[in-house]
């Protein structure tokens, strides 16, 4: 089975680390670590990433510059925001954020049994 590829973006490198390692603990996820836009961008074109991670300390201009290009380049992306509170909370956002993806990808199916 192929694992979820997730990209995090932070600006605080302990804290990214732990962020990476927490998610990498999960065997059906990969994640992989950015520190600026430039390198976020870089390892976005580089890979195919199923979600995007932003962390504390990104800039409100750098968060709306990334998730314009991200959703342009890849629509429908699902990005999300993790600001803290341990691996659980962190596992219970990526997870939530992936099932609703996973909701609307969906397709609807409608049955009738020919009766009126």
């Amino acid at each position: 089975m192929k694992k979820i590829e997730i990209l995090v973006i932070g600006r605080n490198p302990a804290i990214m680390e732990t962020v990476v390692r927490l998610v990498n603990q999960n065997d059906q996820w990969n994640a992989a670590g950015a520190l600026t836009d430039e390198e976020a961008i870089e390892l976005f074109h580089k890979y195919s990433f199923d979600l995007v991670l932003l962390g504390s300390g990104i800039e409100e201009a750098s968060e709306i510059k990334l998730r314009k290009l991200f959703n342009y380049q890849r629509p429908g992306i699902t990005i999300i925001q993790h600001f803290g509170g341990g691996s659980g909370l962190l596992s219970n956002e990526i997870m939530a954020a992936l099932d609703k993806k996973a909701k609307e990808e969906k397709p609807e199916i409608h049955f009738t049994d020919g009766m009126y």
